[in-house]
This record gives C-alpha cells, structure tokens and sequence, in this order.
C-alpha cells in the first residue's frame, strides 16, 4: 500500500539572545562558532541551514526524528561557551510540510516555515517552542518541551557542556565524556545529575518515537 501522508519536514528559527550586547570580537567569534556547528550538522543530521538578519538563522530538516537531537546539540553548544562567549538562543522548533523548497531556505514555503517564523516572533528570550501543522499534534510533547525549557534555561555553562557531550556522542558511558573534558567519572556524574541528563534522553527518545510513529 503507498502511503498517503504528506511529508513531514521540521524548520528551526532561531536567534541568539544579547547579541547586540556582545564585543565586536565576541560576535565574531560567536558566529564564526555557530557557522561551523551548522556545517558540522549539515553532514550529521542532513539538514540545511542559513544565516540571516545578523543573529538569526534557520534550519530544514528532512527527518523530523532527527531535528530536536540538533536543536538541543547547538543550544547546548553555544550556552557551554565550549569555543566562543556564552550565549543562548531563542529557538521555534514547527513540524509540519513543506509546499516549496528552493536552493534559499529564507524564500521556501510551508506550515512548517510559517509555524517557526510566527512562533519566534512571539516567543521571549531564550524559549525553546515546539509547533505542529495540521497532521502532526502532541500534547504530551507540547507539555514536556516546556519541562524542558524550564531546565536548560538553569543550567550553568559546565553542567551545558556535559550535558552537549552525553547527547553529542549518543548517551555514552560516563567513563567516555570524563577521557574526554579531562574530569573525574565522579564529577561528569554530579553535572549529569545536575543536568537532568536521564529527563532530557528519555525526552529525546520519547520525542523520536513520536515523530517515527506520526510518519509511518
């Protein structure tokens, strides 16, 4: 049987939080970072993504399973300070199809597209938004992103760091992100606690579940 549903895309907009605050060269360095995250996940998650008004970018994503593992990955990421100042985002996350696509993500269109756009326009500083178009609705995940919010905007920049590497390298042994910051196994254990690192995967899956179930 040839499946009838439309195909589902998620689009991520985004801005960073202060930017105008920011030294010349801390902007710099910060979009220099955030460009290179994205190419990074380019190639990881098949996306593509483009930079626009100054701060702000935009992501289309083909696997809607995928997109929120990203969009956390770079939140994460940025908040660390692991290459640049420590900045957050302010990120819409929508799920939904895609009528046009062409070579300039800023020009295509869609539920998605316009979902993200008016969901961040709307959002305060540092919002973490998850929307749906009209074949995709979850109630549970709508209620457990703003869980989710709620925690990562109080983590300190270590506990982002430790928390970025656990789902970076895909929910690995403690051991591996100790060998790899140079800290104790004890205090990756402590930051992860801290993190709400075990809330945040069962997110993740529960997220993906979702997804892989809505395009099935």
């Amino acid at each position: 049987m040839v499946n009838s549903k439309p195909k589902q895309y998620a689009v991520l907009t985004a801005d960073i939080v202060h930017s105008t605050k920011l030294s010349s060269a801390d902007y710099t360095k910060v979009m220099t970072t955030l460009k290179n995250r994205l190419e990074a996940h380019e190639e990881k998650y098949e996306c593509k993504f483009e930079i626009f008004r100054g701060d702000s970018f935009q992501v289309l994503y083909q696997n809607i399973d995928e997109a929120m593992s990203s969009a956390l990955s770079l939140r994460l990421f940025l908040q660390s300070g692991i290459e640049c100042s420590a900045v957050k985002l302010t990120q819409s996350l929508a799920l939904g199809e895609v009528e046009s696509r062409t070579n300039s993500i800023s020009s295509s269109l869609g539920e998605a597209f316009i979902l993200s756009g008016r969901a961040l326009d709307d959002a305060s500083r540092g919002d973490m938004l998850l929307s749906f178009g009209e074949d995709f609705s979850s109630t549970d995940l709508s209620v457990s992103t703003l869980f989710l919010r709620h925690l990562l905007n109080g983590l300190t920049e270590k506990q982002s760091e430790v928390l970025y590497y656990y789902i970076d390298f895909d929910f690995p042994e403690q051991q591996v992100i100790a060998d790899h910051m140079k800290m104790t196994r004890q205090n990756v254990a402590t930051h992860l606690k801290r993190s709400g690192a075990e809330l945040v995967k069962a997110y993740l899956l529960g997220y993906q579940e979702i997804c892989l179930g809505k395009t099935q």
